[in-house]
């Protein structure tokens, strides 16, 4: 037993003799040198490729810290522009509130000059037709007819074409043709006679006289007596008696009545409109079809516009510009 120990323990010792003995054969054979430079080649590699990162790091590191610096300029230069454009933004607003304000005052200017010039011209036709009273009008008599004494031809003309008119002892201040040009075509219908009496009485009982006789002939042809009106309010009038014969054609009776306003009787009764403009949707459910001025249309918007806003504001007059807005147009504020 001892003995076969032995003889394995002698045999593993010369296996791990020829194992030294040939490793010792193998490092004699290879150059030390090869054995030697194969670590530090790698390393070397190793330490190549790690400057190379590091290179890169670093041209990155630089490519980002000056892109940053291009970055915060331009934020710099933007938030420069912002501030810019708030402040544009609030001057504009300012400018914008500024024009707003002087937008709504020279509306309520507008409005109060259309009231103003509304009320004048109201009170110029009521002053010149006042003025024309003693006046009156004579249509269809023939051009030429008065010869050269205007005066004597129509007071001889009312004595023999009026009855109960002769007698009277008729005034004449003055009596010429309207101031129109003389028609050159024979034809056309000729200027009328303006006669203006010195007593609105005479004129007064001349025109009803020419009324009730419902037919006045001079040289077997009818004359007209009417009074003399101002253009503006010839106008309107003919508007009315226009609407008046289209209501008479439905047999609706209807009459004009000083200065432009329409009546108009039916089986429920009168009611008397002041303008055309009022009276249109009553005539619309009639079937009359009429046209109305454009100016009137204004005059009675404007009116009725004034009298709504005066219910609103009491005590206020809203035709009538305040002191604030006095003091901003005779200052020049803006």
């Amino acid at each position: 037993m001892a003995s076969s120990l032995r003889g394995k323990g002698s045999r593993q010792e010369n296996t791990n003799d020829k194992n030294d003995n040939l490793k010792q054969l193998t490092l004699k054979q290879t150059p030390s040198g090869v054995a030697s430079a194969s670590p530090s080649e790698h390393e070397s590699k190793i330490l190549a490729e790690l400057g190379k990162l590091r290179e890169e790091n670093r041209e990155g590191h630089e490519q980002t810290r000056r892109s940053l610096t291009t970055l915060e300029s331009s934020m710099q230069e933007l938030k420069g522009e912002m501030a810019k454009l708030e402040k544009r933004t609030t001057e504009a607003e300012k400018r914008i509130g500024a024009s707003e304000d002087n937008g709504m005052r020279h509306q309520r200017a507008i409005r109060y000059l259309l009231h103003r010039e509304m009320d004048l011209t109201a009170r110029c036709e009521d002053l010149q037709n006042r003025s024309r009273r003693n006046n009156l009008r004579i249509y269809r008599v023939p051009e030429g007819s008065e010869g050269n004494d205007a005066k004597a031809f129509v007071k001889e003309l009312i004595h023999s074409v009026l009855q109960s008119m002769a007698d009277v002892n008729i005034q004449i201040e003055r009596a010429h043709r309207s101031l129109t040009a003389k028609p050159k075509n024979p034809n056309a219908a000729p200027r009328s006679l303006v006669v203006r009496f010195q007593d609105y009485s005479v004129k007064d009982a001349v025109l009803r006289q020419a009324w009730s006789q419902r037919q006045v002939l001079y040289k077997a042809e009818p004359i007209f007596f009417d009074h003399d009106y101002s253009p503006e309010l010839q106008k309107k009038r003919a508007q009315v008696r226009e609407v008046i014969k289209q209501l008479k054609q439905k047999n609706i009776r209807a009459k004009c009545i000083y200065p432009a306003q329409l009546r108009v009787i039916t089986e429920d009764g009168e009611k008397t409109y002041s303008t055309l403009t009022h009276a249109l949707p009553a005539l619309r459910e009639l079937g009359i079809q009429t046209r109305v001025d454009e100016r009137e249309r204004m005059e009675s918007e404007l009116s009725r516009y004034r009298w709504s806003i005066a219910g609103e504001r009491r005590g206020i007059n809203p035709a009538v510009l305040s002191a604030k807005d006095l003091r901003a147009f005779f200052s020049g504020d803006e």
